[in-house]
């Protein structure tokens, strides 16, 4: 199977065959064809697993969890701002998907699955609302968050990260950041 890298030039990209040696990375040949990366967004967003919709469910219940271990669809559905009879809808389809257990009537409880990525999505979300106050963003933070959050890859996302762990690292460059906002 051949390996392929692709290089944007003149606001056209490129794909190119590479070869590896054992010591460097090597671009070989030349430019194999020309292709075209733009699509819908709709289109970027087939890979995902989870919807935003089950993503907030899910980043909501480990909030809760964290809190409280006795979640109820009562509770969820005051934290979410939405009917309980469309909670228990998707409590059924998270519970479908191993993400949680739940009788009716009776407690919402993470599986370890479930577990796992409520904490990943909280991390998300607190990664995203902190690159956003850090750059100046006040008004509306959550809904900028929120907004973001469901779209973000998980390279740009360790990305950002690093960037606020440097900021933080260099109070000179983040005070010369708010002075130039």
């Amino acid at each position: 199977m051949k390996k392929f890298e692709y290089l944007l030039h003149k606001n056209r990209i490129y794909r190119y065959v590479i070869k590896y040696s054992k010591y460097k990375r090597v671009l070989g040949g030349d430019v194999l064809k020309e292709i075209n990366q733009f699509y819908t967004f709709n289109e970027y967003m087939k890979n995902n697993k989870l919807s935003p919709n089950e993503e907030d469910y899910i980043e909501m219940i480990y909030r809760l969890y964290k809190e409280e271990k006795d979640i109820k669809i009562s509770n969820l559905s005051r934290s979410l701002n939405i009917r309980p009879s469309s909670v228990s809808n998707m409590v059924k389809k998270l519970q479908h998907k191993g993400i949680l257990r739940h009788e009716k009537y009776g407690s919402i409880i993470l599986s370890n699955k479930g577990e796992e990525i409520g904490k990943q999505l909280l991390n998300r979300h607190n990664i995203i609302e902190e690159f956003l106050y850090l750059i100046g963003v006040r008004d509306q933070i959550h809904e900028e968050t929120e907004k973001i959050e469901h779209t973000i890859s998980v390279e740009t996302l360790v990305k950002i990260n690093r960037l606020i762990n440097f900021l933080k690292n260099n109070k000179d460059v983040l005070e010369s950041l708010n002075t130039y906002r």
